[in-house]
């Protein structure tokens, strides 16, 4: 089976689905089966009937496989668990269920004592894998893996291209969500603000790890980007992410740190009756030639996802002299500067190559699109992930273009900023060719961009434990 199906998000297998493809129903099948057999497992296990369980579970992926042909469920994995249950309820109240015959020593265990303990251990796991579905995605593939499926924290940092502390925090924030939904009080160690309680994220690296970057002959399929665009967080709570920026110095090949932003939401909030999330943001500059250039900086900034778009609702930024200027969605601008992003992205081949980092554009290109599936290589770190590339319909030299790669659990992993090559902030007469004589050209219909930025993930450095 190609490897690339199998890292792809369930979102996209249902789409596959949807278009009759069968190998993207086994890697479903696959990814779901443990889990969801340990649901219906738990459900029954009370009732003496753990020998339907297998019926059951096929009964399932029948009924998942007529339906995915025809619906598009936002959340694939909570509506094949909301199957599975319907499954186990039809069975549990059918003429077959209650002639079910039960023997004296089945009836003995399950009256007795013990038998009524372990019925009672049965119904609180039941409970505790249904409580699962109220926690976000990746916190709760940790629980499936570690608690379902009987993972290692080591095999399940294998499995997600994780490190392993990654993992531990993820498991943590899980069970803290699940023990708020079945009302069991969170008991936190208490500890100062200087004690040494957890090991510090590592530091980015002063230079840029190496990167490699290789297409793949796979077309690149529609992207679910939960993102705020380019800020790499998730407007929901329980995330949090650290990036880096990097830029090319005078020496060959040579990128230096020039900042590092650690992100993460705060809580639910509310800006002018618009229900959101606060996200607290920590940026360091570090200098250039002996320089820190002073700049704003960006203290808080609040956002939304809605079912089709990802929304910056506000953002607070500090002046040097500590005056703190507050924008949201109502004020003048915000839209251009910010302003919200449709989560889905469009894929297809917008881009014509003429020659090797040469391209012409398609009549009717959209700002933003996919155009390819890619290996990315930071230092020992191989990702597989979907370019998407932005740029003003109608380019010009003092314009951007972006090319982000984002993995296949829809989290950007590098970020990559070509400046048109008369954006400077010197002299006009300057051009950026001239100021970064090293950096790469990228040419769209006859116009030159320069290589001026790379932004790159904790995660995919390694550095998230």
């Amino acid at each position: 089976m190609d490897e690339c199906i199998k890292n792809l998000p369930d979102k996209r297998l249902a789409e596959r689905i949807r278009d009759g493809d069968s190998q993207a129903f086994v890697v479903l099948v696959r990814r779901y089966e443990r889990s969801l057999a340990a649901l219906i497992g738990h459900r029954l296990a009370t009732t003496g009937a753990v020998d339907a369980v297998e019926d059951l579970l096929q009964e399932t992926f029948v009924q998942a496989w007529a339906g995915l042909g025809s619906l598009a469920p936002r959340d694939v994995r909570a509506w094949l668990y909301q199957v599975a249950r319907n499954r186990c309820n039809d069975y549990l109240r059918s003429p077959q269920r209650r002639e079910r015959f039960v023997d004296d020593d089945a009836l003995a265990t399950m009256v007795n004592r013990m038998g009524a303990v372990d019925a009672q251990r049965r119904r609180a796991a039941a409970n505790v894998v249904e409580a699962f579905e109220v926690v976000p995605e990746r916190e709760r593939q940790a629980l499936e893996s570690f608690y379902v499926d009987g993972l290692s924290i080591a095999e399940i940092a294998a499995r997600h291209r994780v490190p392993p502390g990654t993992v531990k925090r993820r498991l943590s924030h899980g069970r803290d969500r699940v023990r708020g939904e079945m009302g069991i009080a969170i008991n936190r160690r208490k500890t100062g603000m200087n004690t040494d309680s957890r090991a510090e994220p590592g530091p980015f690296p002063t230079v840029r790890p190496d990167i490699v970057v290789e297409r793949l002959e796979v077309k690149a399929s529609p992207v679910d980007l939960r993102e705020l665009t380019w800020w790499f967080v998730i407007p929901e709570l329980d995330d949090e992410v650290r990036w880096a920026e990097y830029q090319p110095t005078g020496v060959e090949t040579e990128w230096r740190l020039t900042r590092s932003t650690a992100m993460r939401t705060a809580g639910p909030a509310v800006i002018h009756d618009r229900d959101c999330v606060a996200i607290e943001v920590d940026e360091v500059r570090y200098p250039v030639d002996g320089l820190v250039i002073p700049t704003d900086r960006h203290t808080k900034v609040w956002g939304r996802l809605t079912e089709t778009d990802v929304e910056w609702v506000a953002v607070e930024q500090a002046a040097s002299d500590g005056t703190r200027r507050l924008d949201t969605f109502l004020d003048d601008g915000f839209d251009q500067d910010w302003g919200a992003c449709a989560r889905r992205i469009e894929a297809g081949e917008w881009l014509v190559a003429a020659a090797e980092s040469n391209f012409g554009r398609q009549p009717g290109i959209p700002a933003v699109f996919a155009d390819g599936v890619y290996t990315v290589q930071v230092g020992e770190r191989t990702f597989t992930c979907t370019r998407i590339v932005e740029m003003e319909k109608e380019t010009t030299e003092l314009d951007v273009v972006v090319l982000a790669y984002v993995d296949t659990n829809g989290r950007t992993v590098l970020f990559r900023r070509y400046d048109g090559n008369r954006r400077t902030t010197g002299s006009e007469s300057q051009r950026r060719e001239d100021l970064l004589p090293y950096a790469d050209r990228l040419v769209i219909d006859g116009m030159t961009f320069i290589h001026s930025y790379d932004y790159i993930t904790a995660a995919a450095c390694g550095l998230d434990g």
